[in-house]
């Protein structure tokens, strides 16, 4: 039988379970953020601390799972912290880069020993890494986010999977307009301004009445309602079929390919033979103390693509739900013992020239698998923005979308910007960008922030982070908007003023936010005083 626990792991970003029902009345927000990934929390960040435009209290932000951070999926395995999702950086990426240095000023180090420029950026990256300079996760940033804006009063509310937006009443682009949001299990939040932060899925699953796909006879309505619905990349016939993203982590007790081979560095491929190998040696993380031997340790066996190698669909079976959460952690003798043999066979003349007897080595204790799938039911589906085709290598994997024959990258941008011009919902998200565009390739981070960032400004004329670069944000927003921005955000900031009407935050709800921002360490059960003493320690 198969042998999977989550007894030792719990995410870097995790949630605190605590009772929960849905409210009995509306949830009440001026701006109601739908999405927890970075562009989402990011946004609720800007609005309510960073800008300080908004009431925190009215700043709404509405998750699906138990936790934020989306496709950026930091877990700890071991003492180990392992990045099965987003994971790396360019300091050329301003967003969010720049976010990560100048505000937070966390600790990074190259992603590659040797500050080599990664072959496919042509540009050195980095993570992010805790004092002892162990990876830290890349979900480090969009945790801090969560808790300067839990500190400052904007409320979070988990398990709230977005099902419809409907029309809530009032003139919709008006002061007193509003949107009704419908989540499943019956929840209802009432928002002025709704920002989507959502995967391609989740759009397409949403109520086809619902207000954010506009049905009207313009040109623009047809394309956004069409990007939204029905046109999904990569999509070789009339049925879209699902594709994965893999990793594989093997955790062992001493990293044997640093210590004894001395490979920290590099990539190795075999896809001949079961189960095929994709890897890295400097990707995953080894526990050092000072002179103690390393260990425990993980490396990167495989991280690529069905797309690109359809032969790692041989890890699928071992997946605990493809459609639920991507991560698996398991001690099933089925795989382990098979990468194991796989691992050796492969540096066996490497463990031979160094004197060493491969079939000596010890098998890991466990493997993490990460696998991220486009499948239409996935809550956590993989990244895939559209135009997906001029990024792929193998002829015909990834056909370009018929629907997008025409279209400029601006017009594209534009639509899904704001999907409904008549309504004040807005929506970024890496799914949405046009792959490639401004030189951005899918599927980093700095698509979504761009994306979102952009909107921000337009939409509620934020100014420019002092934190980031200014050209950069020039280039970004453009001459107008950033002048724009500039002008009216001091005004925007001194009209805030402390909102009474909004219904209360619930004691679980605040709990459960403060353990997510402090990386989960919470008992089941903890009150709110309790949750946010504990996130005081952790910062």
């Amino acid at each position: 039988p198969r042998l999977t626990t989550m007894a030792h792991v719990h995410l870097v970003s995790s949630f605190l379970a605590a009772p929960w029902t849905h409210a009995s009345e509306p949830i009440q927000c001026t701006t109601a953020v739908v999405g927890g990934g970075w562009a989402g929390v990011y946004s609720a960040w800007r609005l309510a601390v960073d800008a300080a435009v908004a009431d925190a209290s009215s700043v709404c932000l509405f998750e699906a799972r138990q936790a934020v951070g989306g496709r950026t999926y930091s877990v700890d395995v071991d003492g180990l912290t392992v990045d099965i999702g987003a994971y790396r950086f360019g300091m050329s990426m301003h967003l969010p880069a720049d976010l990560i240095v100048n505000h937070f000023k966390l600790e990074t180090v190259c992603y590659e020993p040797s500050c080599s420029p990664d072959a496919e950026m042509n540009a050195t990256l980095y993570r992010i890494v805790d004092a002892d300079g162990h990876n830290a996760g890349y979900a480090t940033p969009v945790r801090a986010m969560l808790r300067e804006a839990l500190g400052r009063g904007v409320r979070v509310f988990y398990r709230h999977e977005l099902t419809g937006i409907y029309d809530g009443g009032g003139d919709a682009l008006a002061e007193g307009g509003a949107s009704l949001l419908h989540f499943a299990g019956g929840g209802v939040a009432r928002a002025s301004a709704v920002l989507l932060n959502l995967p391609r899925q989740a759009v397409e699953r949403l109520d086809p009445a619902s207000v954010v796909f506009d049905r009207g006879p313009s040109v623009r309505a047809k394309l956004a309602t069409t990007i939204l619905t029905n046109c999904t990349p990569c999509q070789a016939g009339p049925v879209a079929e699902a594709h994965e993203d893999v990793k594989v982590y093997a955790i062992y007790d001493h990293p044997w390919w640093v210590s004894k081979l001395g490979l920290a560095e590099g990539t190795f491929a075999s896809v001949d033979a079961d189960p095929p190998l994709v890897g890295r040696y400097h990707d995953g993380p080894i526990r050092r103390r000072g002179k103690e031997p390393p260990g425990p340790a993980a490396l990167e066996a495989v991280y690529t693509f069905t797309l690109e190698h359809p032969q790692v669909k041989w890890y699928l079976p071992f997946v605990r739900d493809l459609a639920g959460e991507p991560l698996t952690v398991t001690t099933d003798p089925a795989l382990l013992l098979p990468l194991h043999t796989r691992l050796m066979d492969y540096h066996r003349a490497a463990f031979a020239a160094r004197g060493y007897n491969a079939s000596a080595e010890p098998p890991p204790r466990e493997v993490v698998l990460g696998i991220w799938t486009t499948d239409k039911l996935a809550l956590l589906p993989s990244p895939t923005s559209s135009m997906m085709h001029v990024q792929t290598s193998r002829p015909g994997a990834c056909p370009a979308e018929p629907c997008l024959r025409g279209v400029t990258p601006r017009q594209y941008v534009d639509a899904v910007a704001t999907p409904n011009s008549r309504r004040r919902i807005h929506l970024a998200n890496n799914d949405f960008t046009w792959t490639g565009y401004q030189g951005k390739p899918c599927c980093w981070a700095e698509q979504s922030l761009r994306a979102v960032e952009r909107i921000l400004v337009r939409e509620w004329a934020l100014p420019r982070p002092a934190w980031l670069d200014k050209q950069y944000w020039t280039d970004l927003v453009g001459e107008a908007d950033a002048t724009a921005a500039s002008a009216a955000s001091s005004d925007a900031a001194a009209a805030v003023a402390s909102s009474d009407d909004a219904l209360p935050w619930t004691s679980s709800d605040a709990a459960a936010a403060a353990s997510d921002a402090a990386g989960g360490a919470l008992a089941s059960g903890a009150g709110v005083a309790e949750a946010l003493a504990t996130l005081e320690r952790r910062v």
